[in-house]
């Protein structure tokens, strides 16, 4: 008898990530009680997923502490991670953000440029 190995099934990492991303209550993952503190050490974590969830968790938290860490997060390598930061520095507001998020228009990817835009709009309030 062959015996059949099971395979765990895994959520693609788009779909985890746009689910955080598009959610308008913190993610179910980031407990209430995680600090803006852990939230921006994660901000600096080896894994995509976790700078990505971290950039959406301190959207939905809105502190200003998070806007230079964030602005920082603008220039990963990753995109999700790219799109998350220009995502919550509009949620946050602070025209600190605005020169960096100017640049951000000249990613190269369309969808960070448009979240950028996007942020742009809401801090200058279009």
């Amino acid at each position: 008898m062959v015996s059949k190995s099971k395979k765990k099934s895994k959520i693609p990492f788009h779909e985890k990530v746009e689910h955080a991303r598009t959610d308008t209550t913190v993610p179910s993952d980031i407990p209430a009680e995680k600090s803006i503190d852990q939230l921006i050490q994660e901000l600096k974590d080896p894994d995509e997923i976790v700078r990505s969830t971290a950039a959406g968790a301190l959207g939905h938290r809105k502190s200003e502490k998070a806007v230079g860490p964030l602005i920082l997060a603008l220039k990963d390598n990753h995109v999700y991670v790219r799109h998350g930061a220009a995502w919550a520095l509009g949620e946050i507001k602070s025209e600190t953000a605005v020169d960096a998020l100017r640049l951000a228009l000249n990613d190269e990817d369309e969808i960070t440029r448009g979240k950028a835009a996007e942020a742009l709009g809401k801090i200058q309030g279009n």
